[in-house]
C-alpha cells in the first residue's frame, strides 16, 4: 500500500502545488493584512488554510454530485469564480488601499469582509483550479490509496502556504507602502488577466459541450 501511495501523493502533490501557487497568494496576503498585527496576521493565514480544507474536502467527496444535482456545468462554475476573481483584481488594481480601509476599526467594524475565507480561501487557495484538481484527483473510479494521497498532498501544501504568509509581513517591511501598492496593482492586473482566462475557458468548454450534445 505504501509503494502505491508515495508516488500517487508526489504526483497530487506537484499538481496541487503549482495549481495552488502559495508563493503567488504570499505577496496578496502581505498586502491585505499590512496593518494588522503579527498575531492576527497568524491567525488570518491559519484560518485561510482551515477554510481552504473544508471548501477542498466538500468538492473532493461531493462536487461532481453536487454541480450535477444543481444543473450546474463545471464550465458554468469556472466561468463564475473566474468572474469572481476579476472584480477582486478589478479593486487590488484600481483601489489598492480599499481592504486596508476596509479592515480599519469603526462603527461598522463587525460588517468588514473576512479576508480569511474571502479572498484568501476564496478564490485564491481554494479557487477554481484547485476545485476541479481536487476534483479530478478524488473522483469517480479512484481508490482510497489515492484519495489519501490527495487529501495529505492537500494538507502540505496549505501547510506551506500558511508558513509562507507567516513570514509574509517582512516583505511589506522590505517594501514599505509605495512598493507593496505597486505589487498590488501588478498582482490585480494579473489576477485580471487569469480571471478572465478562466471565464474563456468555462464559456469555451460549456459551447463545445452543447455542440457535441446537438451532434
Amino acid at each position: 500500500m505504501i509503494a502505491d501511495f508515495i508516488p500517487a501523493f508526489v504526483a497530487a502533490f506537484v499538481t496541487l502545488f503549482i495549481v495552488i501557487d502559495p508563493i503567488l497568494v504570499t505577496p496578496i496576503f502581505a498586502s491585505l493584512t499590512k496593518s494588522d498585527p503579527q498575531r492576527e496576521r497568524l491567525r488570518i493565514a491559519f484560518m485561510a488554510a482551515i477554510y481552504s480544507i473544508g471548501i477542498l474536502l466538500l468538492f473532493g467527496f461531493a462536487g461532481n454530485a453536487m454541480l450535477h444535482h444543481l444543473g450546474v456545468s463545471f464550465a458554468a462554475f469556472r466561468a463564475a469564480m473566474g468572474i469572481i476573481l476579476f472584480i477582486m483584481g478589478f479593486r487590488m488594481f484600481f483601489d489598492p488601499d480599499s481592504e486596508t480601509q476596509a479592515k480599519t476599526p469603526g462603527p461598522q467594524a463587525s460588517a468588514r469582509d473576512n479576508i480569511a475565507f474571502f479572498p484568501l480561501a476564496i478564490p485564491m487557495l481554494a479557487g477554481p483550479g484547485a476545485i476541479a484538481t481536487i476534483m479530478l484527483l478524488m473522483g469517480p473510479g479512484k481508490s482510497v490509496t489515492d484519495k489519501g494521497a490527495a487529501i495529505a498532498a492537500m494538507a502540505l501544501v496549505l501547510a506551506i502556504g500558511v508558513l509562507m504568509m507567516a513570514f509574509a509581513s517582512r516583505i511589506g517591511d522590505a517594501l514599505g507602502r509605495t512598493g507593496m501598492n505597486a505589487i498590488t496593482r501588478i498582482l490585480g492586473m494579473l489576477l485580471m488577466a487569469l480571471s478572465t482566462q478562466y471565464v474563456f475557458d468555462g464559456v469555451r468548454v460549456g459551447i463545445l459541450e452543447k455542440i457535441a450534445g446537438a451532434s
